[in-house]
């Protein structure tokens, strides 16, 4: 398949409900070469805030998330992101196993379909991929369109 992961793998991602994660990175993001294309990888925490009724308060729980971006998505990813931005990811849970002395572990993460900076905590630029000569004549930068955003701290 595209990925590089066996054909039934792909199905089941392909097949599961999206989910989306807002978030920091707990880690830089590092990039690699695959059999099936680069993979971009990052860690991020996500935020569950409640009320406890019981206790008066508000309590607060995070969990830890690995984020896996393949390809273009990953390559942009790697030059866009930086340890503690905010970001958001659309992406699909999978589930993978792997044994450690003598005990089967397993770990859900994100194949992520969608990722950007989360514009509530400040603002970003967004520069085109080049697609070809087409482009090249758009922009004050040759091969970039520059769109800019503004966002309003929450």
């Amino acid at each position: 398949g595209r990925s590089g992961r066996p054909r039934h793998e792909e199905d089941a991602v392909r097949n599961s409900p999206s989910v989306t994660l807002a978030g920091n990175l707990t880690s830089d993001v590092t990039l690699r070469s695959t059999a099936g294309g680069s993979v971009a990888s990052f860690r991020m925490a996500v935020n569950d805030g409640w009320f406890d009724k019981k206790a008066g308060e508000w309590r607060n729980r995070t969990t830890y998330m690995q984020v896996s971006a393949w390809r273009q998505l990953g390559e942009n990813v790697a030059q866009s992101l930086a340890l503690g931005q905010p970001v958001v990811v659309v992406g699909k849970l999978r589930q993978h196993s792997y044994d450690k002395d003598g005990q089967t572990h397993y770990v859900v993460d994100v194949e992520a379909e969608a990722v950007g900076h989360d514009l509530s905590w400040g603002s970003a630029q967004f520069l085109r991929n080049p697609k070809g000569p087409q482009t090249a004549e758009v922009g004050s930068v040759p091969g970039t369109v520059v769109v800019e955003h503004v966002g309003v701290a929450a």
